[in-house]
């Protein structure tokens, strides 16, 4: 009685079928292949590169802050500064993939 449209949309290309819902057979149906394919500039290396910078200042910021808290707060100091060197630790292994 009714028809069913199925499409797969690829990053490079865009499929279709169209079905008919009381036979099952496929009515119709092709692909579009677009050479140029998907490009998001948010990926880019110059991009990762300023990210991983501004992660880095952030987390750097972060850690500075938290090793202030483990010297004010007497009694939960080891906690504190163990957040802290992990923080940087993290900005170190940011650091290092950049300069891959």
């Amino acid at each position: 009685m009714g028809k069913y449209l199925g499409l797969d949309l690829g990053t490079d290309s865009i499929g279709w079928a169209i079905i008919d819902n009381d036979t099952n057979q496929v009515i119709n149906s092709g692909v579009n292949i677009y050479n140029t394919g998907f490009k998001n500039k948010q990926f880019t290396p110059v991009n990762k590169t300023k990210k991983r910078q501004k992660s880095s200042i952030v987390l750097c910021i972060i850690a500075t802050i938290l090793l202030i808290v483990s010297i004010i707060d007497v009694i939960n100091w080891q906690f504190w500064l163990n957040i802290s060197l992990t923080t940087y630790i993290a900005v170190l292994t940011l650091y290092l993939q950049g300069n891959k």
